[in-house]
């Protein structure tokens, strides 16, 4: 072998020396985290109010010194609401981005699709949204990957039927859903939980998401005169229906999902929004002492209410955030095994006074949901919801 020349010797010493300072500047280089919402398609709505929370919570985290003496960095994709999209989102995330957490979706077909990907890699995902039962349900009983710090529709749809009934007075109900896994799940919870309470579905009309003219179905259903009409699906089509429904001259009670809880929703549908009932996780009013100092910090820098799609971001990031504080390092596996059992203690801003990020074995966490009522364009909750 010929002998190294000095420019060579040079060069080998100056990788040795180089990288310590290389890992050096790892270790206190920001820690990334990963984040995946509809930020264009059927659900943007939807998906820029959630992003809010997601970027809230980051910036709380990163004034307080972020973790482990590193800033926070979000690193953001837009699925469309499309699975294909979102599993390449979650692979890019995890393989090129490094996150040892995802925050995502709102869609519940792409939040299952992309759960199982991240599984595989000992990633956890923690909702941004996605409300539909079939995401939690596909966890490993006990060891949950796909988490979730609210009910899951099964659970939003029982407490809206009974509302309905209980609160509202109304036992002649009409439904109208989407075609999705949410708006499935929804419909068919609400009608038996309606059924039990005392109330009759009078009829069950579904529609692809994204449809522009609900004048037809409308037009039919007046002639049935339902005392109440509940809508599960995504806040567009809600709108829309709504506001076509008053065209149509259906007057009657209309309750929503609660994808149908922004302030964009009350804009879309305009005047006919007066009224409109709907299942809600969150609203700046709530009991919850923790949810109300969020709703003020919200306000101070966004000069407007903290809605429940802001704190849905904001709640999962900021457990997910807190998990990994907990653990000392940035190690999906070791933060799923933190969120499945070590959180109970960490109170989240969403649910009654009290609620904490007490996942079940399922990886939801489990609450009553409130009931608001639009008054004046704005939602107030209702006294007994």
């Amino acid at each position: 072998m010929a002998p190294l020349s000095r420019r060579h010797m040079l060069t080998i010493l100056g990788a040795s020396v180089a990288a310590p300072a290389i890992v050096r500047a790892q270790d206190t280089g920001p820690i990334k985290i990963g984040g995946m919402l509809p930020l264009s398609g059927p659900a943007s709505i939807e998906g820029h109010q959630i992003i809010l929370g997601l970027q809230f919570a980051v910036e709380e985290a990163n004034a307080r010194g972020g973790v482990f003496g590193r800033k926070i960095e979000l690193v953001m994709e837009d699925d469309e609401s499309n699975s294909t999209k979102g599993v390449t989102a979650v692979r890019k995330l995890i393989e090129r981005e490094k996150v040892p957490f995802i925050i995502g979706t709102y869609a519940t077909a792409v939040a299952s699709a992309g759960a199982k990907v991240a599984r595989e890699y000992k990633v956890p995902m923690l909702s941004g949204g996605s409300t539909g039962a079939v995401a939690t349900d596909e966890n490993p009983p006990g060891d949950p990957w796909f988490f979730r710090s609210w009910p899951d529709s099964n659970g939003q749809g029982e407490g809206t039927a009974q509302d309905i009934i209980r609160v509202l007075k109304k036992t002649k109900i009409a439904i109208i859903h989407d075609n999705t896994n949410y708006g499935v799940t929804l419909a068919e919870q609400v009608t038996k939980v309606a059924g039990a309470e005392g109330g009759t579905i009078v009829s069950k009309e579904s529609y692809n998401a994204g449809e522009q003219d609900f004048s037809s179905m409308l037009t039919k259903l007046r002639t049935l005169r339902p005392e109440a009409v509940y809508i599960g699906g995504w806040a567009g089509d809600g709108a829309n229906i709504v506001r076509q429904a008053a065209e149509v001259g259906l007057r009657t009670q209309f309750i929503g999902s609660g994808s149908m809880l922004s302030d964009d929703f009350i804009r879309l549908a305009g005047p006919a929004s007066e009224g409109f009932a709907v299942a809600t996780l969150y609203e700046s009013t709530t009991p919850n002492e923790v949810g109300r100092a969020f709703g003020d910090r919200f306000r101070a820098k966004h000069k407007a209410e903290a809605n429940t799609f802001n704190s849905l971001g904001f709640d999962s990031t900021s457990i997910a955030i807190e998990a990994m504080r907990r653990v000392g390092k940035a190690d999906g596996a070791e933060i799923q095994k933190m969120l499945k059992s070590g959180m109970k203690d960490f109170a989240i801003a969403q649910g009654p006074a009290g609620t904490t990020a007490a996942f079940n074995a399922k990886g939801s966490v489990d609450f009553r949901c409130f009931l608001a009522i639009v008054r004046n364009g704005r939602r107030s909750l209702s006294p007994t919801g």
